[in-house]
């Protein structure tokens, strides 16, 4: 079992379009292959490999986020080694059991970035079928490993550059990128590339660091050296495993690139890449989406003195966890 068993007809060329006319790439003997150029892309243990390096700008960046998740992968798998354990924790996170819910049953999922592939892995419930795709080989083989190790079939991993997306363009019922985009060189752009993936009518959702919640942990990460790991809340609180609080502290704290965003930057994205805005996790005050029961529900964005005041107020709550913030969207027909 490889780690690619989703349809050849959504993967690619990268030489030529990624819509309608694009050259679809099909498995071969120990790889892939594009039908009409010829070029081969090989499996390096197991990993599919569509990689393809950046050239000029975002190089450095790319190239220094790549050897720091390839030495940390996140997250680990220790103590989920067996699918029903990250089945058990995944239900019981209201991130992933409320995303699952969102979703439904028998849908397309891409994950950009889907690091070691637990997401993917959860997201396969329900019968849905995933393609996670990262960078970092090293966590790829990690989520390679768990598949086997449980024998799944609906979740399938590739090594791709985020900005050259080996994929046919609206393929996916839902898109997801959550923690990704602020570690690229450019967030936006790398927006602009994953939305092209879904298909009319399809969903989207992309996870940030906000730009006012995350000032605490930058001031933290100013004094964390001097003072250790239990000055960071998720270290204290719900971290007990010695590992996973070191690559927990490193990836918040010593990452080597990171963006901060904000809820009107995302909304302008949206307008500029045919998205209609749906719902904001957390929900903005004083909007229909304080009530809304599920996170893909179509509520208001409010005004931007409301988004204003929601920002501000996550310093209070979502800044101890790292100040991530998701905003879904619905691709327009």
């Amino acid at each position: 079992m490889t780690a690619l068993m989703f349809s050849d007809r959504i993967l690619a060329c990268l030489k030529t379009p990624g819509g309608d006319d694009a050259t679809m790439i099909e498995a071969v003997e120990d790889g892939l292959k594009c039908a009409e150029t010829g070029q081969e892309f090989p499996f390096i243990d197991g990993v599919p490999s569509l990689y393809q390096p950046l050239e000029g700008e975002g190089k450095d960046v790319t190239a220094r986020v790549k050897s720091f998740y390839e030495e940390n992968p996140f997250p680990n798998y220790e103590g989920l080694e067996e699918f029903g354990e990250l089945v058990s924790k995944g239900s019981q996170n209201p991130f992933s059991a409320n995303l699952l819910k969102a979703i439904g049953y028998n849908k397309t999922v891409l994950e950009c970035g889907c690091g070691t592939g637990q997401l993917s892995h959860f997201l396969q419930l329900n019968n849905n079928h995933v393609l996670g795709i990262d960078m970092s080989l090293g966590s790829l083989k990690l989520a390679l490993e768990h598949k086997q190790r449980n024998g799944l079939d609906r979740s399938s991993f590739t090594q791709m550059n985020i900005f050259e997306l080996a994929i046919k363009d609206a393929s996916f019922d839902v898109v997801i990128s959550h923690g990704v985009l602020h570690h690229t060189f450019d967030a936006k752009r790398a927006f602009a590339a994953i939305a092209r993936k879904v298909k009319p009518g399809g969903l989207i959702m992309v996870g940030l660091y906000n730009r006012y919640a995350r000032i605490p942990t930058w001031v933290r990460s100013k004094v964390i050296g001097l003072t250790g790991g239990n000055i960071d809340y998720v270290v204290r609180n719900r971290i007990l495993d010695s590992r996973k609080a070191d690559i927990w502290i490193k990836d918040q704290y010593y990452n080597p690139h990171e963006t901060w965003h904000s809820i009107d930057e995302v909304l302008a994205w949206f307008n500029q890449n045919g998205i209609e805005y749906q719902n904001c996790s957390p929900a903005i005050l004083g909007t229909d989406g304080e009530d809304a029961p599920g996170l893909f529900d179509s509520t208001s964005p409010g005004n931007a003195y409301q988004r204003l005041v929601t920002q501000l107020s996550w310093i209070g709550t979502i800044a101890r966890e790292g100040a991530l913030f998701d905003v879904i969207g619905r691709k327009r027909a």
